[in-house]
């Protein structure tokens, strides 16, 4: 999806095509200009599509700061869980397990 979101927003060779149009004193500038308009449209619909346009700025800034916490309470979890000695089942005899 990104490297066709890249290529529908992707303005600068269509204002380029436009501008050599208008100094050569071409007819194809119309023509040149309904092709920004519907890439323009394309972008339109593609950014409509983005997950999370939806939603505000701050409620997307608040789902951040959630994940950031949930984040490092995971990953103090994980350090945690690291650090506790662990137990070799292997060199216990079978009544002891």
């Amino acid at each position: 999806m990104a490297n066709v979101a890249e290529n529908e927003l992707n303005f600068l060779p269509y204002i380029y095509d436009i501008i050599k149009c208008i100094e050569r004193d071409s007819r194809d500038v119309n023509q040149k200009m309904l092709d920004f308009r519907n890439q323009l449209l394309k972008a339109r619909e593609c950014v409509e599509k983005m997950p999370g346009i939806q939603y505000s700025r701050q409620d997307q800034l608040k789902q951040i700061d959630i994940l950031q916490q949930q984040l490092t309470t995971k990953t103090q979890l994980i350090q945690k869980y690291k650090s506790m000695q662990t137990f070799d089942l292997s060199s216990q005899t079978p009544m002891q397990q």
